[in-house]
């Protein structure tokens, strides 16, 4: 099976009181069809790790290639729209847009680019839109505001915003973080069927619940990715 997401020695550097690599001369592969899990400490350089491989952040050094492509070789607006197309990205926390519905917020990444991608968007995004609400058993909720659902619901709902472009890759911050354990394991549930379904997904946490959904797992401490888990509290 070929490489989805491959990363090669990619250092992210910072400057504050003195140089430091939230990255660290980072090797991984990805594997279509691979569930992978990274897990670490808060402030371990997991974030930086997903912004990077979803070309949201510039690495410092080393090189990213997703689907064929060489993210270094990428201007912004390319890159915007392999994100947009390509990798359904699930930032940490409560991401939706407050003042939109849900159905609203599932579709925003269809639309966001509609103008720009006319000629090759097709179909019923509306209709897939409903589909996915249906999938995540929260179609009830289409025409509710996040601030009306429960933290389970709406971070169902932004796993579905992530899927509207039917995109190569999931790659998840967090994705549990303060959810009780039932919304947990329900999300988790949820990652589990799509891989099944043939879904790649990359998934950081703290939780070592997580680990047990996934077929491969990465430790993340002081910007260093080794393989296996080697995290303690």
């Amino acid at each position: 099976m070929s490489n989805l997401l491959k990363l090669t020695d990619v250092c992210k550097e910072y400057q504050r009181e003195r140089k430091f690599f939230a990255v660290n001369n980072v090797n991984l592969e990805i594997k279509t069809g691979d569930f992978v899990n990274i897990i670490g400490r808060s402030g371990s350089g997991k974030s930086t790790l997903l912004n990077i491989s979803a070309g949201i952040l510039t690495a410092t050094s080393g090189s990213i290639e997703f689907d064929g492509e060489n993210f270094s070789q990428k201007n912004d607006y390319e890159l915007s729209k392999i994100r947009n197309e390509k990798i359904g990205f699930i930032p940490q926390g409560a991401s939706a847009l407050p003042n939109l519905t849900i159905i609203e917020n599932v579709l925003l990444p269809y639309y966001l680019y509609s103008s720009l991608y006319a000629k090759e968007r097709r179909g019923d995004p509306e209709g897939y839109a409903y589909i996915l609400l249906e999938k995540f058993g929260i179609e009830n909720l289409r025409d509710s505001f996040p601030s009306e659902i429960s933290g389970g619901e709406l971070r169902r709902a932004l796993i579905a915003r992530a899927l509207i472009n039917r995109p190569k890759i999931i790659i998840a911050d967090e994705p549990t973080s303060d959810l009780d354990i039932e919304s947990s394991r329900n999300i988790m549930e949820t990652f589990k069927k799509l891989n099944e379904e043939g879904m790649t997904l990359l998934i950081v946490s703290h939780d070592f619940d997580t680990l047990k959904y996934g077929n491969r797992v990465y430790t993340m401490n002081s910007g260093i990715l080794s393989e296996g888990t080697n995290f303690t509290i």
